[in-house]
């Protein structure tokens, strides 16, 4: 069975002093993290992505900001979503090209399945 996109919502504790959200490896996220990477200063309205992976698995968080996201399947299925709060992740499975657009002097964090690999990459749609 094809895995879909998913939002999750991460545990926290909200209190006076500030909030504090966490996540535990495959308990929260369904695979083990192997690279964890961030997006900032990224120019608003900008739009980054533009490819899928091939086996990669992803969640993502905006910590700061909005971002939009858009995920379409090989089979022209497509999700949008829009990620504005730091206790919601987006999971993202392999082969879903995606885009995202950064509003609102955006920060993203990524986990990621894999560690970089540049052949695990699809970055011209067409051959997707």
């Amino acid at each position: 069975m094809r895995k879909k996109p998913e939002l999750y919502t991460f545990s926290g504790v909200k209190e006076p002093r500030g909030h504090l959200n966490y996540l535990e490896e495959l308990k929260d996220v369904p695979f083990e993290v192997k690279r964890v990477y961030w997006l900032h200063n990224v120019p608003e309205q900008q739009t980054r992505g533009g490819h899928a992976h091939k086996t990669g698995e992803q969640v993502i968080v905006c910590l700061q900001g909005t971002v939009e996201v858009v995920l379409e399947s090989k089979q022209g299925e497509t999700f949008t979503y829009t990620l504005s709060a730091p206790e919601k992740g987006l999971y993202i499975p392999p082969m879903w090209w995606g885009r995202m657009l950064f509003k609102d002097k955006a920060m993203l964090l990524g986990l990621a399945s894999d560690e970089f690999s540049e052949a695990d990459y699809i970055r011209d749609k067409a051959q997707f």
